[in-house]
Order: C-alpha cells, then structure tokens, then sequence
C-alpha cells in the first residue's frame, strides 16, 4: 500500500515554511514503508504537537505490521521522507526501546533517528538557560551502576554514540553557525511559529541547588528570591545551541544536589528519560530543548516553547543532512572503479605533479609565500615549551616498546597500524612523554623524514586547542620540511586567486590532504598530544579524516585513492585521557596504567627523589612500595607524595609513615588537602590562584609576583614600595604562594603556570575554586576578572609618571622602565580585557567614568574591540563620527581590526550574525573606500546588506548623506548593486530625493549604470520620470548617453519626454547620436515622429 499526500484547508500544516529545493522527489502517490528514512520520535504529545508544524507536507498513513502498537505521523521537511512516533503515555528508557523496535520492524530503512523534545538543564556545567537547545552528541545512562565501597555510586554503563551520519551532520551545522551560539534559522522558524508556541513572558529563575521548592506550591510565587543565583543578562532572547553530554534515566531528575552531582562527573548538559533505551535499536541523536533545571522547582510554563525550539533544530539539521536519491549517481562499487580510472594505482603522484605544474605556470611566488605565512599564529609552539623534560631515565622504555616500534618503524603495508594512541590518567605524565618521543623521532629525522608534533592547551587561544590551529601546524610543518610541497598553495581549485588570509578549515584539510598524497616515498610522522582539550566532536571529524585519508578507498569526501594503497608514509601518534568514545580502526592502543615501564618510570622517580635520610633499606623499600601503589599510575600525585614527605623528612621525620597515609589517594583530594592545610596568607593564595586562572596571557615571574604586590598593597599586607626581588626571591615566592601548585617554566621567556593541567581541572571541573571560596558565587568569572582589573588600575596609578612640558596631552607622560615596573605592559595591554569579562556579571559603568577622566587613559591602544564595555559606554555616550581619528566611526574602526564583539555591540544586533565575512572586511580594508562616507553609505557602497539592515535597525536614517552628500541608495547604484539598491527601497529610501549639489536622482543613476529592473522598479513607484540635475539631463539623456538601449526604451515606454533639453539646448537624441548609439538614436527619431503624429 502507498502513502498519499494530505495538505488539508486547515490546520497546522498551513504554518509550514516550505523548502522545496527543486530536487528529485518520488511522487508522493507512489511512497511506501520502504521510501521512510528518517525516524522522528517524541515522548510527548505536546512535543509531538511542535513538532507536527515542521512539517513541508503531510502524507496519508500506511498500514502498521502486526504487533506494532505505535501510531504514526507520516511527512516529508525539506528532501526526507519522515516517520513521526510518540511514546504511548508512559516515560522512561524502557518503553522508548520498545516504540523503536516496532517503528524500526514497520518502516525498514530507517537510517537516522531524531529524538526531540524536552528536558531539563544543568546550569552547573555551562550557562544553561530555559528555552535553550541541547544536542546529545553521546548519552550516558546515568542510573546504570553499582554501588562501591563507602556507599558511593558508579556509573558502569558506556557511553552511546549517535549514528556517525547523523554526528556528520551536526558538524555541517556547526560549521555553518560558526562561533554563533544562536541559529538564526531556529529563530525564523520559531519567529513563524510564535502565535502557537510563544516565548514565555515569566522569569527566568534558577535556584540554589540547595534550596527546595516549597512543598504543595505549583508556582515560585512563595520561593525565598534571595535564594536565586545571580546570573548575567542574556543579550539575545533568542535559543542558544549547546553540544555535549546528555544524561538518560528511568526517572525524573527533581533533586538539584543530585543534578550537579551527576552533571560534574558526566559533564552533562541536560537530563531526559528516554534516549538511553532508544540506543540499543536505533541509534538516535537527542535534541532537547530546556524547560526546567532539573530541580524541585518544576513547572509546565516553558514547555511548549522548549519543545518547538528543538523541532526547529532538528528541522535545519534535515536541510542539511543529504537525501538518499534513488537511482541518481554511481553505486560505491561503481564510484570506486571510476575514481581509480581517474587516478590509476602508483601514477597518484604523477597526476598530482603535472596538476601542480599547470596551476603553478604564471603564479607569483609572493602569493604561496604569503599564504604560507598566513598559516603561522602566536603561541604556535607554546604548549610545548610549557612542558618539562622527562625526568632522567624515564620514559626510555617506550622506545623498545613492540607497538612503537612496529608502528614507527614497520614497512607500510595495508593491514598495518599508522595509529597509535597513548592514553592514560589526567597527571600519568602523557605530555611529558610525547614530548619525549616527539624530541627523540626529530633527533633521528633524516632528509626524506618529516617529524611535525600539535599539543593541544585548553587554556590558550582558540587555534591553540582547536582543530583549525592543529591543521595549520601540521601543514607549516610539513611544508616547511619539504618545500616542494608548498606547490599545494597554488591549486585554485582549493584557492581561488582572489583569496586573501589563512585558508578556512575545509580547505586547510584539503592542502593537508594533497601534501601527503604527494609525499612519494618520504614520510610524514604526527604526534598529537592532549585530544581531550579539544571540542569532543572536533576530534571526531580529525580522526575520520585521518582514517579516510589512509583508507583504500578513501572515504567519499576524497577524489583520489588512499595513503597505504599508494603507499604514503603518514602516521600519527595520539595521547588523550581514557577516551572510551572515540575509537581509531586501524591503531594500536597504549594504556600507560598498564605498561610495566610506566610503572618502572614511577619507581625511578621515587628512588631519586625520595630524600627521608638513613633510614634502612627495607624501611625505603616499604615507603616507595607504599606510593606506587596509592599513586595509581599518576605521575603528579607521586610527584606532590614525594614533595610532601620530603617536607617531613627535613622536619625531623618522626612521622614519614603516617604522613604517608594521611595523604589522600584521589588527586583532587590531595589538591583540597594542599590548599586547605593552614590559613596563612588566604588572601595571596586566591590572588596567586586568581591570576593562574584568568590571566589573559600566561605572565612572567616578575610579572607575576608585581600583580601580587599591586593586589595586595591597597589592603596593607604588603610593602609600599615596588617589589625589588632576584631571581631567586621570585622563584619562592612563587611556590609559597601557591603552596607549590604553581611553578615556572623554562621558556623564552619563563612563564609562571601551574604544575599541571589537572591542577586547573579541580578547582573548574572539580569545582574546588567554588567550594574553598564560596563567597564568590555562582558566575565566579565576573568577581574574579573584577579583582583582576583592580589589581592593574592599582598599578597603573602608582608607577604612571605625568611631567607636565606643555606638550599635548598624548606626550605628558614618561613610562616606567619595564626592569623596574615588569607588570606596566600587562597592566596597560589587558586592564580593558578583564574589565570587558567582569562587565557580564558586574558592572563596569563607574571604572569606564574614572577611566576616560583619568589622564593616563590616553596610552592606550585605541582599538581593543571590547564589545562589552562598547555596550556598557554606548549607555551614556553614543558611537558617533569623531573627528581627527584614523577611521571616523567607531564602526569601521571595529570593521578594520576585525572585532566581531565590537561590531555586534555598535549596531546593537547580538544573537544575529551581521558579522559574517568580517575576515574579508580585515584584510581588504581600505582606508580610501571609506573615506568621507557614513557607515551606512559605505554598507551599501560595499554590498553589505546584513550590516545596512542592522543599521537601519539601530536607527540610522536611510536618508543621511555623508560628506560627499550622497545617500546610500545613491552609493549603491553608483557601484551597480541591484540588489541593494532594492533593499533600501524596500526599507523606505526617498526615491525622489536629489543629490543636494548636482541634482542626480536615483532613476538617473540606474539610468546611467544601465540597470534596466530597478529603473522599472523606482518609475513603478512614482520617481519623476522628467526630472532634470543642475545641468538639465533627464535620466532619458543620462541613458542614451551612455548608451543603455534597454532603459532608454523603458523610459520611452513609460512616457519620459524625449523633446527635454538639458542647458545647451540639446536633447537626448542629439547626445545619443553624438556617443554613436544609433540603435538608441533610432529609437528617439521614432519616439519623436510618434509624438508628432
């Protein structure tokens, strides 16, 4: 039986936003089981009811096969056929397994299956508010366990993985959105749907975890609102979209304690009931939209909303998602045989050799230099350098290890491992171990061998711990080895000529891609540390491209056959924390825990540094065998261990064994137990900690302790005077403060940081920093980058020198010497960065007062971009032209230097993307295209119809001239942008209006550029088809001038006089037949002979 179509005259479908692409579809009258791909399943009706309105059409049903108890929605959004089911009443993972055992027997070829509707947030781990999205990318069920020892309760269930078509998928989407938390396709389907499901007008409150709801009250009405968590104002209303973590039960998560509790040790983002049973049959993704915290103060208020947010999701996650067409296309077998005719087996580096010699004739040597250069970004090498070298005789071990060896050195083969992942505890000493491999493979490199290396730091710059900035260090690397292969970068296939900056990422992958490819018989050898500082899904998308990049058949995003069939040397060593979601194929997997050399390592150590005097042997041999085994394979807790009883040791030593056991064998615990062991000096301790954390670059050691100082002086606890210490007073002061968390490290220059990685992990994760000072809040960040400005506006006051010379007031000041005031440049450089950060939790409107009367404030940078303080700023005084200044407006300031936030906060549009392309403003800025233009008219000179609409927005008139005494309409016709000339018509521009100087109108501008629709657009709306400039030419002259026959004819048509003289006395004919248009000439004679007659 086949399904027929159903658009019924009423109802929800009426609604729908039809996306009909034009593609193949299969006529709907002839639609069977077997022609539903997508399953679409909701737990309740009223997200069955948000869900139904996403629908592009509505089929007829189909008969269901014995035994299947569901009911079915039967449609089609976008090119995908769609099967919607909804649990019968009853919650919970077990009755979700059983609707998808039955809807996957009835409908056959189900690939993907989305579960969308509500759940509830965990505020605890992100910033979580109601109405947002949250997309599943693993589910963990989190009342799956046992109970250990001590009565604590262990999660024993693995974590479940979407379908990789539907994770693909996601990635598009993420891709697309950018760094845009919001969607602004979400926000239209919503924006279309808001009579039906409208946002709630009610608070948003969330509640201290430990704060109940009152009992037989429906409502917050009667809730202690002093028992809130203070929370920032959010800049948009419209839905954000988080990725992560979504925990799965049989029962409903009420007890906020519990949620955090759960949240902390899943790194969950929202709690639902049922997609953990759906995972055994149907590998769903969850799409929840957030309509409570999971706590005691539930109510039905945010539901409907919530639940269409995440049917609009999942609605543009199916426009993405690419169709199954049958029929179209080669089959795998048939793709296969005809890509190998393309690229035949052994001639792969040939055919890339003669595609690089027909791209390279005729191209500048200074573009491939430029774009190999735009690869380079600060901190490149950093992570690095910020990790010790390995203690003597340690880490030897891996050398002779079978799988390394096998896996450097083996003769590459197709059924051998190019991968090898190390992994290991958070402090088991991964990174020191890499780096140890990394230095022993380049010292043994030779001219055919490439050793490149990528260490991922969750504390730096974006590049520094996302996969973009890894592609571009690979890539360096590479060509920098071999630099034949810098003939990549003239491929204008992945390049176009025209291109300017760092390539985006898919063509990073693509030059990465053809460099190895073109390897021959060299080698190219990866180590990649820390992939759990990484976004989750980011290394999901690297390591299947590394796969398919070796595979044979390459997998089909590639057009040529894989590394191992062409026998390209390319492999890659990875270290992570257990990863028990990310599987490599074709890779060797090392656990240091288990190897008997990391606990040889760990014994070593101990044997060296252990100092707790004469004691006997065997009383050594005990101590020792006693830390190895509390250790647990951790390299940081027998380092920390060690320190402890080394302290106990030089104190007399009575007490080395008891000590020993005192010291706790969790690694956060024993951090608690370091910070918490006396009270002295709390103060500088949260300071030391403080800058560690929020810094906005990692600081010196003199640095360092002067931001300590400047902290500290105002409240008495130190000196007056600037600090005046040697190397070796910084160095303790250093480890006092932090207690020894802290030390420095022996870069260029020396950076202070703390010992290691999951230092900074208990007191975020962990939320230690919460715990040992509660009195900073919920929203920490804000008080914490408070502190941090008051500290250098401290500074500033006392070390800024004014010597009054008469000078202007740019030049009145002597900077201090940065021997003696090392803190001065950081100081200068970030007071605005930790003030833009605080300024979402605690206003900034008192210091930006006593910042712009203070006189010192003028050795600033003038461009920062802090989009917060713009806000916080724009409050009082409005963003306005400012003579004298480089650029004029603060807009094309923020456009020049490529300040997204900067921008956003000017034109007043966050939450909405008119920022997209600010990288092609940056590089192509021209200080010439924007002079004497407001920014609205320079928006529309350039085409930017995103920024003309938010302008336009913010109250810019369309009418404004810039000093030029142009109008914007005038400013895109003048450049011929159609387009936008009918989008400021559209918004209200004055088609009548005249340039206040020569007279042009904008009938004669599209007159004279030719542009035939928008001519017939401005005389459809009522332009003076007559009207004269100061030189008397009528858009009828302005055209046959410039020969523009078509919109000579349509003036002609639509009554323009052609007998109209300009001030010579001449008419239009007279300057067509002078121009030598004689077509246009001929159409006037006619013109005129027909007004004679």
């Amino acid at each position: 039986m086949c399904a027929e179509r159903w658009l019924p005259e009423d109802g929800p479908e009426n609604a729908f936003n039809s996306r009909d692409s034009g593609s193949h579809h299969v006529p709907v009258s002839l639609l069977s089981h077997e022609d539903y791909t997508i399953a679409w399943i909701c737990a309740l009706h009223l997200e069955l009811a948000a869900s139904q309105t996403m629908f592009d059409e509505i089929h007829r049903s189909l008969p269901v096969y014995d035994g299947d108890d569901n009911t079915y929605t039967l449609g089609r959004i976008d090119q995908h056929n769609i099967v919607m089911a909804c649990l019968p009443g009853e919650y919970g993972t077990n009755n979700a397994a059983i609707v998808a055992t039955n809807l996957k027997r009835t409908f056959p070829n189900i690939r993907a299956t989305l579960m969308v509707g509500i759940g509830g947030g965990s505020p605890s781990s992100a910033d979580i508010r109601l109405g947002d999205i949250v997309v599943g990318t693993r589910v963990m069920q989190y009342d799956l366990g046992k109970v250990i020892a001590g009565g604590e309760f262990e999660e024993t269930a693995d974590a479940r993985i979407p379908a990789p078509l539907l994770l693909s998928a996601v990635s598009n989407l993420r891709s697309k959105h950018g760094h845009q938390a919001t969607s602004a396709r979400v926000a239209d389907l919503l924006g279309d749907r808001r009579p039906s499901f409208p946002r709630p007008t009610q608070d948003d409150r969330l509640f201290q975890a430990s704060y109940q709801h009152p009992p037989r009250a429906f409502t917050c009405v009667d809730c202690d609102m002093t028992r809130q968590l203070p929370r920032s104002v959010c800049p948009s209303n419209e839905p954000r979209v988080y990725y992560g973590v979504i925990a799965s039960g049989n029962r409903v998560m009420r007890d906020a304690e519990v949620r955090d509790n759960v949240a902390w040790r899943l790194s969950a983002l929202c709690f639902e009931m049922e997609a953990a049973g759906m995972m055994d049959n149907l590998r769903c993704l969850p799409i929840r939209g957030v309509c409570d915290y999971s706590d005691s103060h539930k109510n039905k208020d945010w539901q409907s909303y919530a639940a269409a947010a995440a049917a609009a999701y999942a609605k543009e996650l199916l426009e993405v998602l690419p169709p199954v067409i049958k029929g179209i296309g080669y089959g795998r077998e048939e793709w296969a045989v005809g890509k190998r005719a393309h690229f035949p087996k052994n001639n792969l580096e040939q055919n890339y050799q003669v595609s690089f010699a027909e791209s390279h004739e005729g191209m500048p040597v200074q573009r491939r230099l430029g774009l190999l250069e735009s690869l380079r970004f600060q901190q490149m090498d950093a992570p690095k350098t910020m990790i010790g070298e390995a203690h003597s005789k340690t880490c030897r071990w891996l050398l002779d290890h079978p799988a390394y060896r096998n896996w450097l050195n083996h003769e590459i083969r197709s059924d051998n491992s190019n991968f090898l992942w190390i992994r290991g505890k958070p402090g088991a000493g991964k990174s020191t171990i890499m780096k140890f491999l990394y230095l022993q493979a380049r010292n043994q490199s030779t001219t055919f061998k490439a050793i490149a290396s990528f260490f991922f730091n969750a504390r730096g710059d974006y590049l520094e711990k996302s996969i973009s900035g890894m592609y571009r260090s690979l890539l360096m690397q590479l060509l920098s080895s071999f630099p034949d292969l810098q003939l990549v970068l003239d491929d204008t296939d992945i390049l176009p000529l025209n291109h300017k900056g760092c390539p985006r990422l898919n063509a990073l992958k693509e030059l990465l891609k053809k460099a190895i490819l073109t390897l021959g018989r060299r080698s190219f050898i990866c180590f990649i540390d820390a992939l759990d500082e990484c976004d989750e899904q980011e290394i999901r998308d690297m390591v299947q491209f590394f796969e398919e990049l070796l595979d044979d058949d390459a997998g089909e995003n590639f057009s040529n056959e894989g590394a191992v069939v062409n026998n390209i040397q390319f492999r890659v060593c990875f270290s992570s924390r257990p990863y028990p979601y990310i599987d490599v194929q074709k890779g060797a997997l090392l656990t240091l825990e288990d190897e008997p050399g990391h606990k040889e390592d760990l014994a070593q150590y101990v044997e060296s540094r252990l100092k707790i005097g004469t004691r006997s042997q065997l009383t050594f041999e005990s101590v020792k065998a006693q830390i190895l085994h509390k250790s647990a394979g951790i390299f940081i807790w027998v380092v920390l261990a060690v320190q402890i009883l080394n302290k106990e040791s030089c104190d007399g030593g009575l007490a080395i064994k008891k000590k020993l056991q005192e010291i706790p064998s969790k690694l956060d615990d024993l951090f608690r137990s370091i910070l918490t062991r006396d009270q002295a000096n709390t103060e500088r301790l949260l300071l030391c900690i403080l800058w560690i954390l929020c810094a906005k670059r990692p600081l010196t050691p003199m640095e360092f302790c002067h931001a300590l100082w400047a902290g500290l002086v105002e409240q008495g606890l130190v000196d007056p005077d600037l600090p005046d210490m040697d190397t070796h007073s910084t160095n303790k002061l250093v480890t006092s403060s932090s207690k020894g968390l802290v030390e420095i490290i022996k870069s260029s220059p020396p950076r202070v940081q703390f010992i290691h990685e999951s230092v900074r992990d208990f007191l975020l994760k962990g939320r230690g920093l919460q715990t040992l000072w509660p009195d900073l809040g919920f929203e920490w960040e804000g008080p914490c980058h408070d502190r941090l400005r008051q500290c250098c506006m401290e500074y500033l006051n006392r070390t800024t020198m004014e010597v009054d010379i008469g000078m202007s007031r740019e030049r009145r000041f002597v900077l201090p010497s940065i021997s003696i005031c090392p803190f001065f440049s950081y100081a200068i450089d970030q007071i605005l960065g930790h003030a833009d950060t605080a300024s979402l939790v605690i206003s900034q409107g008192a210091f930006l007062e006593y910042f712009f009367r203070s006189d010192w404030h003028w050795i600033f940078d003038k461009y920062k971009g802090l989009g917060n303080l713009i806000r916080t700023r724009m409050k009082k005084e409005a963003a306005s032209y400012i003579s004298g200044q480089e650029y004029d407006y603060p807009l094309f300031a923020a456009l020049a230097k490529g300040h997204e936030s900067a921008v956003s906060a000017l034109l007043g549009c966050d939450g909405v993307n008119v920022t997209d392309g600010l990288d092609r403003y940056k590089d192509a800025w021209n200080p010439w295209r924007h002079r004497n233009r407001t920014p609205l008219s320079w928006a529309a000179q350039e085409d930017r119809p995103s920024l003309v609409k938010a302008l336009i927005r913010s109250g810019v008139s369309t009418e404004e001239e810039d000093r030029s005494q142009y109008r914007p309409l005038t400013r895109a016709l003048e450049q011929g942008h159609s387009s936008m000339a009918q989008l400021l018509i559209d918004l209200g521009a004055d088609i009548h209006a005249q340039h206040s100087r020569h007279g042009w109108s904008a009938l004669m501008w599209a007159a004279r550029r030719g542009d035939e629709s928008i001519s017939r657009v401005l005389i459809d709306r009522g332009a003076d088809i007559n009207a004269k400039d100061i030189h008397g030419w009528t858009a009828l002259i302005w055209a046959s001038s410039a020969g523009e026959k078509a919109v000579a004819q349509l003036l002609v048509e639509r009554g323009a006089n052609v007998k109209a003289t300009s001030n010579f006395g001449w008419p239009a004919l007279l300057y067509a037949s002078q121009a030598g248009h004689e077509e246009i000439a001929l159409l006037l004679q006619q013109a005129e002979r027909g007004c004679r007659n």
